[in-house]
């Protein structure tokens, strides 16, 4: 029940607000009160842009990075996945953020001309693993908590095959929840975006799922025609609490940071998880113990008993040669302190998962290659 960590006006207020600081983009610069002092101008000025996913984490990451490193200002708008890799390619930002692999969205990138020559991605762009997270299935049944999902209940709610909120399949999961009879709103992104396929990638390669289809940072093509698509986070989160009966996804950060109820997922062991520090790395964890952790892009169905089921790597995608030596030199130095322990300590305060030590000490010596 929405209303048992704030009032929905509230939720709805600090959703709203969210997006408005998402709009105007994370822009780390020196207090205003400052700027009457004979302060030289910052030497090296980054943009960046990509996942609306880890923007909660970015907020205070690059607050940290502007206290210790004061003559580099960044810039990062959050406007997914998909367009922060088009817009580096294109060569109109410095680095891009995305939650889904880099060649996953260069693959789909419908406005590319196919008599174009195709870059060797290797040769051009680094892809450094930075941090990971966990999509979580938002949902809004005015009086009930603690609602858990099977496999086959959350891929046919998705896919409008259950379409009331006291399915049988729902019920048998939940008998000690009175759920009602209410229609089942389907609230998703209509965008290129990391949350689209940790979503599809789940619904389409587990048992029952839609194996015929493939995953995509593309809305599901699976969803219910009366789904309700807005373009990022905020506004799932913002229509989410607006409709009684709405189930929708976003980074489980959200639903921590904005008291949003969040589904207990069934996991491959049968196991009813809910989105927590433990269950990220349990998820991960199975990946870091690979030959070349680096080379592994996700982990589709983790086969821990308490790892939760929808977890996706964050990476930061730069050039590997910058034409400036001088903006090569601020993104090396932006990329290793994405990597440095009080960024870790920032991603565990805003609910993301760090990575094992031997993942961030294979990606510290990628970064390092950034010239």
């Amino acid at each position: 029940m929405l209303t048992r960590v704030f009032p929905k006006p509230v939720l709805q207020a600090l959703a709203a607000s969210l997006f408005t600081i998402m709009s105007v983009s994370f822009w780390i610069s020196q207090p205003k009160a400052q700027e009457s002092y004979a302060q030289a101008e910052p030497y090296e000025q980054l943009t960046g842009a990509g996942s609306m996913y880890p923007d909660i984490l970015f907020n205070e990451t690059l607050r940290l990075f502007k206290q210790s490193n004061p003559d580099i200002e960044v810039q990062y708008d959050p406007i997914g996945s998909g367009s922060g890799i088009w817009a580096l390619e294109a060569g109109k930002v410095d680095f891009a953020v995305s939650s889904a692999p880099l060649a996953t969205i260069l693959k789909e990138d419908a406005k590319k001309d196919p008599a174009d020559t195709p870059v060797t991605l290797k040769d051009k762009f680094l892809q450094i693993p930075i941090t990971a997270g966990m999509l979580g299935i938002l949902y809004n049944i005015e009086g009930v908590g603690h609602l858990r999902l099977s496999h086959t209940a959350l891929i046919s709610i998705f896919d409008g095959s259950i379409q009331y909120w006291n399915h049988r399949e729902i019920r048998l999961a939940n008998p000690d929840l009175r759920l009602p009879k209410l229609r089942i709103t389907v609230i998703g992104r209509s965008d290129g975006s990391g949350a689209n396929l940790a979503l599809s990638r789940h619904l389409y390669t587990s048992e029952n799922g839609h194996q015929d289809q493939m995953p995509s940072i593309w809305t599901p093509r699976i969803f219910p025609k009366s789904a309700i698509l807005v373009p990022d986070n905020a506004q799932v989160v913002e229509k989410l609490t607006e409709t009684n009966g709405a189930i929708g996804y976003a980074p489980s950060a959200f639903g921590t940071t904005l008291g949003v109820p969040m589904a207990l997922l069934e996991n491959q062991k049968g196991n009813y998880i809910s989105p927590s520090l433990s269950a990220g790395e349990a998820a991960i964890e199975e990946i870091s113990r690979s030959g070349d952790p680096l080379s592994v892009e996700e982990s589709y169905d983790p086969a821990a008993p308490g790892a939760y089921p929808i977890v996706s790597f964050f990476w930061l995608v730069t050039e590997k040669i910058y034409s400036s030596p001088k903006t090569g030199q601020s993104v090396r130095e932006f990329a290793e302190f994405v990597l440095s322990g009080q960024a870790r300590g920032a991603a565990i305060s805003s609910g993301y998962i760090p990575l094992p030590a031997n993942m961030r000490s294979d990606a510290k010596k990628l970064a390092a290659k950034i010239q």
